[in-house]
C-alpha cells in the first residue's frame, strides 16, 4: 500500500511505479502531483484502490487501466485528466465498486485543449462494463446527454450524481423498465431536464422506503450536496448505508409532485427548487417523519401547506419561498421553529411566524382541515360508538317486542327454559 494523504508532494508519478506489481493501493490525494498517468499503472494487477482526485494531473487516462481488473475504487476526479471516448472506459472494471470522474475531460481527439477542465460529450456506454459500480459521480461537468436510462443495469448502483452538467430531456420513458431499486442518493440538480417528475423513477426507489441490509461495505467517495441550504462536501470513508438525498433542484420540471414522492420515508433531503412545479403540496409529505430538510422554493406551488407536515418532528432546514402557498401557516411542533424567511415570496400565507394575521375565515377553514386530516383516529371511534349504539338499541327494541306480544315461540320458550334452568339451580345451591 502506498498512502499519502493530504500532504504538498510535488513532482510526476515515476514510470517505475508500474514495477511495484504487489501493491493492492494506490492513494496520493490532495497533493501537488502533476504530469500523466504512466501507462505502466496497468501492470499492477493486484490493484484494488486508485485515489489521486484534487491534484494537477494532466494528459490522456492510458487505455492501459482498464486491465486493473480487480479494481474496486477509483477516483481520478479534480484534476485536468482527459480521456479517448473512443476507448471501453472502464475497460473491464467488473469488480469497480466507485468511479468518481468529475472534472475530467472525455474527447474524442487525443490533442483536445481542456476547457475549464470539462468533461464533454455523452456518458460512456461502456460504463455498463463497471456491473458492481456502487457510486458514480459526473459532477461539475460539461456533459451533454440525455438521462441515461441504461444506468439502470447497474444493479448495485447507490449513488448517482449528474448535476451541475448538460443532461436535458425528460426523465420519463414508456418503453424503460425502472429499476435503481438501490439508489439512496440521487443528484440530478442544475442541468435543463424537462418534463413531469418520473413516478415511475420514484415508485422504484426501494432503498428510500424500506429499510436494506448490507454486508459490511466500506468506501471512501467525495461529492458536493446542497445540504439545508449549504452546499457541503462528502469526502469521507463510509460504511452503507449511506446519507440519502434526492436533489431535482434548478431544472425545468413541471406539473404536480407525485404523490409518491411522499413514499420515500428514509429520504434525509428532498430538494424540488427552481423549477416550475404546480399544484399542491402532497400531504403524503407527512409521511416522510425522518427527513431533515425540505425545500420546495421557487416554484409556482398553490394551495395551503398541508397540517401533516407537522409531524416532521426531525425537520431543520424549510423553504417555500416564492411559490403560491395560501392560508394559515400550520402551527406545533417543528413549525413552531422555523422564522418567516422559510414562507417569504407566498403573499397569500398567514399566521405565525409572519406578522400578516389570518381572517376568520382562514381559521375556521384551517380548524376544518385539522379535523378533517388529523382527526381520523376520533372519526373512527365516533363510526364504532354510532355502531355499538345503534346495536343496543335493536337489541333492547326486539326484546321487547319478544316479550310484549310472546312471539316467535321458539325464541319465548328457549328463553323461560335458560331462565327456568338458571333459577333452579341458583336454589338448589342456597339448600345447600
Amino acid at each position: 500500500m502506498v498512502a499519502f494523504l493530504y500532504n504538498n508532494i510535488a513532482g510526476v508519478i515515476p514510470h517505475q511505479i508500474g514495477n511495484l506489481l504487489n501493491l493492492e493501493q494506490l492513494s496520493i490525494p490532495s497533493n501537488l502531483l502533476e504530469g500523466p498517468l504512466p501507462s505502466s499503472i496497468g501492470n499492477i494487477i493486484r490493484l484494488t484502490s486508485i485515489q489521486l482526485f484534487k491534484n494537477s494531473l494532466t494528459g490522456v487516462i492510458p487505455h492501459q487501466i482498464g486491465n486493473l481488473t480487480s479494481l474496486q475504487l477509483l477516483d481520478l476526479s479534480s484534476n485536468s485528466l482527459t480521456v479517448l471516448c473512443s476507448l471501453p472506459f472502464p475497460l473491464s472494471f467488473s469488480a469497480s465498486s466507485f468511479l468518481s470522474t468529475n472534472d475530467i475531460a472525455y474527447t474524442a481527439k487525443a490533442n483536445y485543449k481542456q476547457n475549464g477542465n470539462q468533461l464533454e460529450g455523452i456518458l460512456p456506454l461502456s460504463l455498463i462494463n463497471c456491473s458492481e459500480l456502487l457510486v458514480l459521480n459526473v459532477a461539475n461537468n460539461n456533459l451533454s446527454d440525455i438521462f441515461p436510462h441504461w444506468l439502470r443495469m447497474l444493479p448495485s448502483l447507490r449513488v448517482l450524481i449528474l448535476r451541475s452538467n448538460r443532461f436535458h430531456g425528460s426523465i420519463q420513458d414508456s418503453l424503460t423498465n425502472f429499476s435503481f431499486s438501490k439508489l439512496q442518493m440521487v443528484d440530478l440538480s442544475h442541468n435543463d431536464f424537462t418534463g413531469l417528475l418520473p413516478t415511475e423513477f420514484f415508485q422504484n426507489l426501494k432503498a428510500l422506503k424500506e429499510e436494506v441490509g448490507y454486508d459490511s461495505e466500506y468506501f471512501s467517495y467525495s461529492v458536493n450536496l446542497t445540504i439545508k441550504d449549504l452546499e457541503l462536501e462528502f469526502t469521507k470513508t463510509v460504511h452503507m448505508p449511506i446519507f440519502t438525498c434526492v436533489d431535482l433542484s434548478d431544472n425545468g420540471f413541471h406539473g404536480e409532485i407525485p404523490k409518491v414522492v411522499g413514499e420515500l420515508r428514509l429520504v434525509l433531503a428532498l430538494n424540488l427548487s427552481h423549477n416550475s412545479l404546480t399544484g399542491p403540496i402532497p400531504p403524503s409529505f407527512g409521511n416522510l417523519a425522518a427527513r431533515e430538510s425540505l425545500d420546495l422554493s421557487f416554484n409556482k406551488l398553490s394551495g395551503r401547506i398541508p397540517s401533516q407536515l407537522t409531524n416532521l418532528t426531525f425537520l431543520e432546514v424549510l423553504r417555500f419561498w416564492n411559490n403560491n402557498l395560501v392560508g394559515p401557516i400550520p402551527q406545533g411542533k417543528q413549525f413552531d421553529t422555523f422564522e418567516n424567511d422559510s414562507y417569504q415570496g407566498n403573499l397569500g400565507l398567514c399566521g405565525l411566524p409572519l406578522s400578516k394575521e389570518c381572517s376568520n375565515d382562514e381559521r375556521s377553514q384551517q380548524a376544518q382541515d385539522e379535523e378533517d386530516n388529523g382527526n381520523g383516529i376520533a372519526f373512527f371511534w365516533k363510526v364504532a360508538m354510532m355502531g355499538y349504539g345503534c346495536g343496543m338499541v335493536l337489541g333492547i327494541s326486539i326484546a321487547y317486542i319478544v316479550f310484549t306480544t310472546g312471539r316467535p315461540w321458539w325464541l319465548v320458550r328457549m328463553i323461560e327454559r335458560d331462565l327456568q334452568n338458571k333459577v333452579s339451580s341458583w336454589f338448589g345451591k342456597k339448600r345447600k
